[in-house]
C-alpha cells in the first residue's frame, strides 16, 4: 500500500498561512521524510460564493503548488487531486503537465475529472453540457502533445492541422488517474487511464456531486470488479492503481480519531484491490497540519512499510 498525502484545503475565507512558501517548502519536506509516496493538491479555481458558504474551499493552483514541491524534494510523487479537465485548454494543459514531469525528474501523475459545479463552469466560460465530450478530447490531445510529433485531430471542440510541443514529459506514458464514481468514469479508466479514485459518497451529496452513492466496503467491491471486468473486456492486462479513503468521518489525528480502525480499513480496501490510501492534512493551522503528517505517518504509514 502507499499513501498520498493532501495539501491543507483552503477555507473561506483562507489563510494566508497555507500558502506561506515556507510553509508549503516545509508540508512537502515532511510528507516525503515520513514516507508518504506522493502529496496531492486539489484544483478549485473560481468556486461559487453559495458553496463556499456550504462548507465550500478555495485551493491553491495544483501545477504551481506542485511545482513548488518539486523544487524542495527528490522523490515525493506529484498529483492533482483533481484538475477539472474541461476547466483547461488541453494543450495548454499538455504544457504544464510536461513541463512540471520535466523539471520534477518523472514525478507527475495527472488526476482528472470531468468536474460537477456549474458556477465554476460559467465563471470560466465552460460549456457544463459539453463536459463529458470536452474530458474526453482533453486527454486524447494531451496524449498526442506528449509525443512530441506533429499533431493533426479534427474534433468536437479542437482542430489541429499539424502543430507540435516541446519538452515531451520524461514518462511515457504520463499516468492519467480518472477521478469519480459512475459506470463513465469506469470505463474510461479501463480504457484509457493508468489509475483509478472513486470517493465515498453518501446519499446526501450523491445529488449534489453528480456521482453514485459509495458508503460500503461492498460497494467499493462492486465497483472495482465492474472496472476490472471492463479493463479485460479492453484486452488490457497491466496494472490500474487504485486510489481510496477512509469512510471514517473522524479525521485523522482528532480526538475522535482510532489510528487502530483506521489501520483496518486500509487493510480491507488492500484486500479488496487498493493500492493507494489518501488523506487529506488539516487545514485549521500549519502546525496541526504537520502534526497530522507526522503523526498519521507513524500510527499508519508505518505499518505498511
Amino acid at each position: 500500500m502507499k499513501f498520498s498525502i493532501g495539501y491543507p484545503l483552503l477555507g473561506h475565507p483562507s489563510d494566508p498561512a497555507f500558502v506561506d512558501p515556507a510553509f508549503l517548502a516545509e508540508f512537502a519536506r515532511v510528507a516525503e521524510e515520513c514516507g508518504y509516496d506522493s502529496v496531492n493538491i486539489t484544483e478549485h479555481p473560481m468556486p461559487g460564493d453559495k458553496w463556499l458558504g456550504a462548507g465550500g474551499h478555495h485551493a491553491l493552483d495544483p501545477f504551481v503548488g506542485l511545482a513548488f514541491a518539486a523544487a524542495v524534494t527528490t522523490r515525493l510523487r506529484l498529483l492533482t487531486n483533481l484538475t477539472v479537465l474541461p476547466y483547461r485548454n488541453p494543450f495548454l494543459l499538455a504544457k504544464t503537465v510536461a513541463s512540471l514531469d520535466r523539471v520534477s525528474g518523472g514525478r507527475t501523475i495527472l488526476g482528472v475529472g470531468t468536474g460537477y459545479l456549474k458556477p465554476e463552469f460559467f465563471a470560466l466560460g465552460v460549456d457544463f453540457d459539453e463536459r463529458n465530450d470536452l474530458f474526453d478530447e482533453a486527454i486524447a490531445l494531451s496524449r498526442m502533445a506528449w509525443t512530441g510529433e506533429s499533431v493533426t485531430f479534427e474534433g468536437r471542440h479542437f482542430s489541429v492541422k499539424g502543430n507540435s510541443a516541446q519538452p515531451t514529459p520524461v514518462q511515457d506514458p504520463v499516468p492519467i488517474w480518472i477521478g469519480g464514481n459512475a459506470k463513465l468514469t469506469r470505463q474510461r479508466v479501463a480504457t484509457v487511464a493508468q489509475g483509478w479514485m472513486p470517493m465515498p459518497n453518501p446519499p446526501l451529496y450523491a445529488a449534489t456531486r453528480r456521482s453514485p452513492v459509495l458508503e460500503h466496503f461492498d460497494d467499493l467491491a462492486a465497483m472495482i470488479a465492474d472496472m476490472e471486468s471492463r479493463k479485460a473486456e479492453a484486452g488490457r492486462t497491466d496494472p490500474i492503481d487504485i486510489m481510496f479513503m477512509s469512510f471514517d468521518e473522524a479525521l485523522p489525528c482528532t480526538g475522535d480519531w482510532d489510528p487502530a480502525r483506521h489501520v483496518e480499513e486500509v487493510r480491507t480496501s488492500a484486500e479488496l484491490g487498493v493500492t493507494v490510501h489518501v488523506t487529506t492534512a488539516p487545514g485549521s493551522s500549519p502546525d496541526e497540519a504537520l502534526a497530522m503528517v507526522r503523526t498519521f505517518a507513524r500510527e499508519v504509514v508505518a505499518v505498511f512499510d
